[in-house]
């Protein structure tokens, strides 16, 4: 039964640019900047991105996330798809399944695993945990 082993928390501030309606829904890009903290280093680090969402007809989002951890050698890009469950109270709950690309020496095991994200967000700030899925 595969486990889950936590790797980081990231808390990030975001500013929504509504793109417009497409054939698919609302879009709108959520670029955002934060920390990451986590087991696997010391401190914080920086966390940048964009989430370009397109908002379904049932109200919840369809998510495709490129964002960054760290920076100069010890950068780890990710990618994520996902979907965003939209509460009544205008916050919302972002469930994610993440891969990793880095070229650090320290983190290459993260280019053969991959990663679930879950989190909150409101008001402009999002809160996530990112997971290792491990066999």
């Amino acid at each position: 039964m595969p486990t889950l082993e936590e790797f980081c928390t990231v808390e990030a501030t975001m500013a929504p640019r509504i793109v417009g309606k497409g054939p698919a829904g609302m879009r709108i890009d959520f670029p955002f900047e934060g920390k990451a903290m986590g087991p696997h280093w010391e401190g914080e680090r920086p966390v940048s991105g964009v989430d370009y969402v397109t908002v379904r007809a049932d109200g919840n989002m369809d998510l495709d996330i490129r964002g960054t951890i760290g920076a100069k050698r010890e950068t780890i890009g990710y990618r994520a798809t996902g979907v965003s469950i939209a509460n009544d109270d205008g916050s919302a709950n972002p469930q994610e399944l993440v891969t990793f690309q880095t070229g650090n020496e320290d983190f290459a095991w993260l280019n053969d695993v991959v990663g679930v994200a879950l989190g909150s967000g409101a008001e402009g700030v999002l809160k996530m945990t990112f997971h290792i899925v491990r066999p």
